[in-house]
């Protein structure tokens, strides 16, 4: 069972989410083109995942889910600095305001759980999970559902691999539905 929790919680990781999310707006908004997409996947997914890794093989973080409460806060500022750099690009390209908007979705997401995290740690793989399933799948037939089986399946992972107590994953689960709820009434 180990196994399949440290692989459910690779393939579930924040910046692979991340990226599924952008890559995945062309596919549910026709009017959203590949460039500002890719620009978006650059500055929220990929300068950040690149930051990570970086740091991994410096030592500063001893693992890539940053397991380590206290070693979360360079990477979520290096990530807010190149969210804060992409929604820069995007605007100055005239980007469409949906990729613009997803965007900052995953920004308020971020400075909540960088909020949270200060003072207590909760599951980044959660709240993520939680935001892409509902975010990319209510409006799908059985979206829900599979949103939910999603949602349990990183959380499981979270707490069977040894990285989150249940608290911690309920925790994050609720921040992706927040932040999901801000999305349905705003977009």
């Amino acid at each position: 069972m180990e196994k399949y929790a440290r692989f459910i919680s690779n393939i579930a990781s924040p910046p692979a989410l991340v990226t599924l999310v952008l890559l995945s707006t062309p596919l549910r908004h026709a009017h959203v083109a590949w460039p500002p997409t890719l620009v978006a996947t650059l500055f929220v997914g990929l300068i950040p995942w690149a930051a990570l890794i970086w740091m991994r093989l410096r030592g500063q973080v001893t693992d890539v889910h940053v397991t380590q409460r206290q070693q979360r806060w360079p990477i979520l500022l290096i990530t807010l600095i190149s969210i804060l750099g992409g929604i820069a690009v995007l605007l100055a390209v005239s980007a469409p305001g949906q990729i613009i908007a997803e965007v900052l979705f995953m920004l308020a997401g971020l400075v909540i759980v960088g909020i949270v995290n200060l003072a207590w740690k909760l599951s980044i793989h959660a709240a993520l999970a939680t935001f892409a399933a509902l975010h990319c799948l209510l409006a799908l037939p059985a979206g829900a559902q599979i949103a939910v089986v999603i949602i349990a399946l990183v959380g499981w992972a979270r707490i069977r691999s040894g990285h989150h107590t249940p608290t911690q994953v309920m925790a994050g689960t609720l921040i992706g539905v927040l932040v999901s709820l801000g999305d349905l009434l705003v977009v």
